[in-house]
């Protein structure tokens, strides 16, 4: 491998900023104090807005600069959050603009360019904070770091690079992306060395096919979305790019925009592996941040961004570019200045397409059509647009108006015509995205993070503004772009249509349930005897592979269950909630649902159990020292407790589950993969991977314990009345004793995955 260094010069990158604030001093020949700034007059009719709360940081010389605000639930009300380049990270209440108690201002020891992410991950549903720290300016300070709702120290980590880079540790200037990674519900961000990094939400522990080979410094904040419909989350990120080799890529001098699988280079064996492709540009992708939606011709699902001007003369300068979902370019723009900022994509026109709107630094804010580029409109601003523009529908006109940042405060412009109809403050400076939101009192809130100049420095200031007319609860509606990447939890999807339907038409059999599923890691499900085959998961991708089944109580629908908690149902299964996308201390390896089918249980290898519905918690082995994982569980036929299986053979009872005995202490040929319970007697049945059965308070039917097997059993399932039972093995092979039909299995037959699991009557 031939050695890659990153762009020292890439400081250089941030000069346009240090420019944008010093011009912002210059023409500040007669300062208005925050309290006192007042927007130019309104030419729009009907439109005006309120200066709310202002709020003026104590960090002269270091005032907010990239950083967008966010809004969080840190205290159980909503509050803005934002980091300056003293370090700091702020929270003040969107009502009043109090700050936020506890330990807030957070302090992350190194600049604050990034904007910062959230995620409702505390126990109360409060927000966990995520920020990159360290700038250009400071390339080897700062990192990954989490702050808990309280303003305290979650988790840090640092962005470290690969072994052959003499820099051990680089900057995050780049916003972190919360999302459903292949790995785990977590964020994402490129570094300013060579690795890009995905992190847990809650522990900052770093998620399967990860840190990736990203070869060069990353700015751009990555897009998380569902390019294919199939389920499953690509990440969508721009970077730079210069000239070298490394693990038989060869790189060339520019930038690129990148779809990655969200399993990062996972089981390719190669640290840059599982890129799906890459379109290349001669000219740096520097903050500029891919914007994903379905804005190409015929609603097709598209990837806007600008780019940056790190190569001087470079053809792809002040360009603006539309790729699709092959990385194949489907249009791109040369507009008037740096494109650095990175795109809103927004309904101006209120016909429900989906306009690109971009600005540049030499004061122009664009509204381009989706499908082919075409200028709709283009207007001046009041100053250079460093940060990216937002859209909010402000009048209840039906389109959005685009809400532009700039260096001479916030211009407002009217999204159908493109005429300004306001500008904000027009004595501070914005280099950062604005926010709306919908208020507590239900009007449109629109705030603003940027400077001014405080008589000898530039210091932070923080604004909040209210539409006197206008609703909030228009904020959030197809079509808008209401804050820097979308949403709070910056994943720059404006929305990619669904995956297919897993479900087919079905109905309960009549007369009853008399059969069963069986079910394989894909989801692949496998009906035999009555039972309908109502869909399954197995032509999408899954984050993670299912470990369990359960029938509906007439047999017309069934629920699977993936090992991160995730729940797909069918026929009449109820939906009723799931883990999926929630951190879990272990996986999920089995479910059981109660008699009604109003609700079902969960439950991890460490005995943790998660209820939903009508499913009463009887309680958990969470917290005890197992001496072998948990493996299965079973319910009682009240539905009123529940009895779970570890590996060893032992039993935890709970609720009404009475305790017959178990294998735990006892010498096992094979571990124990299952149970089951016998409705007639209170007992029940534990099976082993050799098929091997040991019945407690429950009639023995025989057992395959002496038998060879071609593939091991990994369940198993008993009749209603407990007259037989049935076990399952990986190749789909069953064998059925007592009273207990056999209906045909798929032993012999090719399977794309092993079987996990059977249920039924």
């Amino acid at each position: 491998m031939t050695g890659r260094v990153r762009k020292a010069a890439l400081a250089a990158s941030m000069t346009g900023v240090a420019t944008a604030l010093a011009l912002a001093t210059a023409v500040q020949a007669a300062p208005v104090p925050a309290a006192q700034a007042s927007p130019a007059p309104h030419v729009a009719p009907g439109f005006s807005t309120a200066l709310q709360w202002s709020q003026t940081l104590n960090d002269p010389g270091s005032p907010i600069a990239l950083s967008s605000p966010n809004v969080a639930n840190l205290d159980g009300q909503a509050a803005v959050v934002v980091g300056d380049r003293a370090g700091l990270v702020y929270a003040f209440h969107l009502n009043g603009g109090s700050p936020v108690g506890g330990n807030w201002p957070y302090n992350a020891g190194a600049p604050v360019d990034s904007s910062p992410s959230v995620a409702p991950i505390d126990a109360f549903g409060l927000d966990t904070v995520y920020v990159g720290s360290g700038n250009a300016a400071t390339p080897t300070t700062g990192g990954y770091q989490a702050i808990s709702p309280g303003g305290g120290d979650q988790w840090f980590v640092p962005a470290s690079n690969p072994p052959t880079d003499p820099t051990p540790h680089s900057a995050v200037a780049a916003s972190l992306t919360v999302g459903n990674y292949a790995f785990g519900y977590g964020v994402e961000a490129g570094s300013l060395g060579q690795n890009t990094f995905a992190l847990g939400a809650a522990n900052g522990a770093t998620l399967g096919g990860f840190p990736w080979f990203s070869a060069d410094s990353v700015f751009s904040t990555a897009a998380v979305a569902d390019l294919y419909s199939d389920g499953n989350s690509e990440i969508v990120s721009g970077g730079d790019s210069s000239a070298g080799i490394a693990y038989g890529q060869v790189y060339g001098n520019g930038g690129h925009i990148r779809i990655l699988s969200s399993a990062g280079n996972a089981f390719t064996g190669n640290p840059a592996g599982g890129l799906i492709c890459q379109y290349n540009t001669n000219q740096n992708i520097d903050r500029s941040s891919p914007a994903v939606g379905q804005f190409l011709g015929g609603g097709a699902v598209g990837i806007a961004i600008g780019d940056g001007s790190y190569y001087s003369g470079a053809p792809d300068s002040n360009k603006v570019f539309a790729i699709n979902t092959s990385c194949g370019l489907a249009w791109s723009d040369t507009l008037d200045g740096i494109t650095a900022d990175s795109p809103a994509l927004a309904d101006v026109e209120g016909n429900g397409g989906l306009a690109v709107i971009e600005g540049t630094q030499a004061g122009t804010i664009y509204a381009l059509d989706g499908a082919n580029g075409g200028v709709i409109w283009s207007a001046p601003t009041s100053g250079q647009i460093m940060g990216s523009p937002v859209t909010a529908d402000l009048t209840g006109n039906g389109y959005q108006d685009v809400i532009v940042p700039t260096t001479a405060g916030i211009d407002i412009f009217d999204g159908r015509s493109g005429a300004q109809v306001a500008t904000l403050a027009p004595t501070h400076g914005y280099q950062s995205s604005p926010l709306v939101t919908d208020d507590a009192d239900g009007k449109i809130g629109i705030t603003g993070a940027g400077y001014l100049y405080n008589g000898s420095a530039l210091v932070g200031v923080v604004d909040h503004w209210e539409v006197t007319g206008g609703t909030g609860a228009s904020v959030y509606e197809k079509g808008a772009w209401p804050q820097f990447h979308h949403d709070p939890q910056l994943t720059g999807d404006a929305g990619t249509p669904p995956p297919a339907p897993l479900e087919v038409p079905c109905n309960a059999p009549a007369g009853g349930p008399n059969g069963y599923l069986l079910s394989a890691s894909d989801g692949g499900v496998f009906d035999f005897g009555n039972i309908p085959f109502c869909g399954s998961t197995g032509g999408i991708h899954l984050n993670r592979p299912v470990v369990g089944s359960t029938l509906t109580r007439d047999g017309g629908g069934y629920w699977e269950v993936a090992s991160d908690g995730g729940i797909f149902t069918f026929g009449d299964a109820a939906f009723l909630g799931s883990m999926g996308g929630h951190p879990l201390n272990a996986p999920i390896v089995g479910m059981a649902a109660t008699p009604d089918g109003r609700g079902y249980w969960l439950v991890a290898s460490d005995g943790g159990i998660f209820n939903f519905g009508d499913a009463g918690f009887y309680g958990s082995a969470g917290g005890l020292p197992l001496v072998r994982p948990i493996v299965g569980m079973a319910a009682t036929p009240d539905g009123r407790g529940y009895w779970l299986v570890a590996s060893d053979g032992g039993v935890f009872t709970y609720g009404d589950a009475t305790f017959q005995g178990s294998m735990g202490g006892h010498a096992l040929n094979m571990p124990i993969v299952g149970m089951a319970p016998d409705s007639a007697t209170g007992g029940y049945w534990e099976v082993a991977s050799d098929g091997g059965i040991f019945s407690f308070d429950a009639p023995f039917y025989g057992s395959t314990g002496n038998l060879h097997l071609n593939a091991p059993i990994v369940g198993m399932e008993a009749t209603r009345d407990g007259s037989g039972y049935r076990f399952v093995a990986t190749d789909g092979g069953i064998f059925s004793y007592g009273n207990a039909p056999f209906f045909g299995s798929m032993g012999g037959q090719h399977l794309n995955r092993p079987v996990v699991d059977m249920t039924g009557t």
